[in-house]
C-alpha cells in the first residue's frame, strides 16, 4: 500500500503534463503545421444529405444534431443536451453565427436565416474542397446531391448497395411475376453497373447494421433464395432486408465482385452508429474472414476514416481515438470524414473538431520525437485531403490538390 501511494505521488498530474507540452510547443516552430491544418481545403469522404427544416426526419429540433445517427427518439434527444459534445458544439455554433450561447438563440438564428443561408455559412467555414455523399438514407424532404453543389466546389456520390436492393424489390417486376434469386441478382448487378457508369466514387455497405460483420462466405444460392422469399412474403414499403441475413450476405459478396471489377472502394460501416446497430457485431475483427479470403484480396477496403467519432465524442475522446488509429495504422491509410447528416452544422462541427484534433495529435507526435515538423505537415495534408483524393480517385480537374 505504501509503495503504491509513493509511486503515484511522483507521477505528474494531467495539468502538469499539458503545461510541459505547451512549454515544449513554444520551443518548436509549429506555426507551419498550425497554418496547414487551419487553412487546408478538406475532403470529406463520407457524409449524407442535408434536409429541409420541416422534414419529418427532424423530430427533436436542433438538439437532434448531437445524437448519433440521422434518426433519434425523444429520450436520446433529451439526454444529448447533457453530453460534453453538445456543450462544446453549441458554443462553437453560437460563435459561428454570432448569437448568444443558448439553444434558443441558435434555433432562432436558424429559423430567421433559413436553410440556404446557414448551409452556406457552415460549409464555407468548414473549408471543403470536396464531399462524397452516401445518399442511401431515406429521409423526408432531403436535398439531393446537385443541391449541395451550390455550396461546395465538388460533390460526388457513394452508392449504398443494400438500399439499391431494397428499391428494386419495392418496384417489383413489370410483368407481375415473382422474383427468383437469379432474376433478382441479375437486376441488382445490372442496376449497380449502370449507376457506376454514371460516375460514383465508392460502393457502401451497412452490412454491420444488417446483422454484423461476420460474413458467411459460403452462403448458398438456395439459402439466399429462401431468404428472398421471406422478404417478399412480408413486404411493406419502404422495404428493408434488415433481418434476412442469408440474402444480405449473398448480396454483399455480389457487391464485392462488382467493386473488384470496377476497381471501386467499398466503404463498410464499423464502430458505433444509431440504435439499429449492435456494437458487439460491428467490430471489424469479425471481418477477418473476408480480409483473408484470396477472392477479395485486391478489394480496396483496408483503409479507415474517423467520421462520427469526431465530433460525437468529448475532446479527450476524439484525440484519444485518432491517436489510437495512428498507433497502429499507416498515416496514408487514415482519412478525415464527418459522417455529417441532416443538419449543415454537423458538417461544420465535424470539420472544426477534426482540425483541432489532427493538430493536437500531430503536435504531440512532434514533441515526442516521432515526427519532424515537415513530416507532420505532410501527414496533415494526407489525413485531411490527399489520402481521400487518392483513394477515391477524385480528379485534380475538379479540386485543388494540396
Amino acid at each position: 500500500m505504501l509503495f503504491a501511494v509513493s509511486t503515484l505521488a511522483i507521477l505528474p498530474n494531467p495539468t502538469a503534463i499539458e503545461a510541459l507540452k505547451l512549454a515544449q510547443e513554444e520551443g518548436m516552430e509549429l506555426s507551419e503545421l498550425r497554418e496547414t491544418v487551419e487553412e487546408i481545403e478538406m475532403v470529406d469522404g463520407h457524409c449524407h444529405n442535408i434536409v429541409e427544416f420541416d422534414s419529418n426526419s427532424i423530430t427533436g429540433g436542433f438538439v437532434q444534431a448531437f445524437t448519433v445517427g440521422a434518426f433519434a427518439d425523444a429520450d436520446a434527444i433529451a439526454f444529448a443536451q447533457t453530453s460534453l459534445s453538445f456543450k462544446k458544439g453549441l458554443r462553437d455554433v453560437a460563435e459561428l453565427y454570432g448569437t448568444e450561447v443558448s439553444l434558443q438563440g441558435v434555433e432562432e438564428y436558424r429559423r430567421v436565416s433559413g436553410l440556404q443561408s446557414i448551409t452556406s455559412t457552415c460549409l464555407k467555414a468548414a473549408k471543403f474542397s470536396a464531399i462524397l455523399i452516401d445518399d442511401g438514407i431515406e429521409m423526408d424532404k432531403r436535398n439531393e446531391i446537385e443541391w449541395h453543389k451550390n455550396f461546395i466546389p465538388f460533390a460526388g456520390r457513394i452508392l449504398r448497395t443494400e438500399r439499391v436492393a431494397e428499391q428494386i424489390l419495392e418496384q417489383g417486376l413489370s410483368n407481375g411475376s415473382s422474383w427468383t434469386i437469379d432474376s433478382f441478382t441479375e437486376a441488382y448487378v445490372s442496376n449497380i453497373t449502370l449507376t457506376v457508369a454514371k460516375e460514383i466514387y465508392a460502393l457502401k455497405s451497412i452490412v454491420a447494421y444488417y446483422g454484423g460483420l461476420e460474413i458467411n462466405l459460403n452462403v448458398t444460392k438456395t439459402e439466399a433464395e429462401e431468404s428472398l422469399r421471406q422478404v417478399l412474403i412480408n413486404a411493406t414499403k419502404p422495404l428493408y432486408i434488415l433481418h434476412h441475413r442469408n440474402l444480405v450476405d449473398y448480396l454483399f459478396l455480389q457487391s464485392l465482385e462488382i467493386a473488384l471489377s470496377y476497381d471501386l472502394p467499398m466503404q463498410i460501416h464499423t464502430g458505433f452508429g444509431d440504435r439499429l446497430l449492435d456494437l458487439r457485431k460491428s467490430n471489424p475483427l469479425h471481418f477477418r474472414s473476408v480480409l483473408e479470403d484470396k477472392r477479395y484480396s485486391k478489394c480496396r477496403f483496408v483503409y479507415l476514416d474517423f467520421g462520427l467519432a469526431i465530433p460525437k465524442l468529448s475532446m479527450h475522446g476524439m484525440i484519444s481515438a485518432v491517436k489510437d488509429l495512428l498507433t497502429l495504422a499507416p498515416i496514408n491509410k487514415v482519412m478525415f470524414s464527418t459522417d455529417a447528416y441532416t443538419f449543415p452544422e454537423t458538417f461544420y462541427l465535424g470539420a472544426k473538431n477534426s482540425r483541432e484534433v489532427v493538430f493536437s495529435v500531430l503536435r504531440d507526435a512532434c514533441i515526442d520525437g516521432e515526427l519532424l515538423i515537415s513530416e507532420a505537415v505532410e501527414a496533415a495534408k494526407d489525413i485531411l485531403a490527399r489520402n481521400a483524393i487518392r483513394f477515391y480517385k477524385i480528379s485534380s480537374s475538379n479540386i485543388t490538390v494540396p
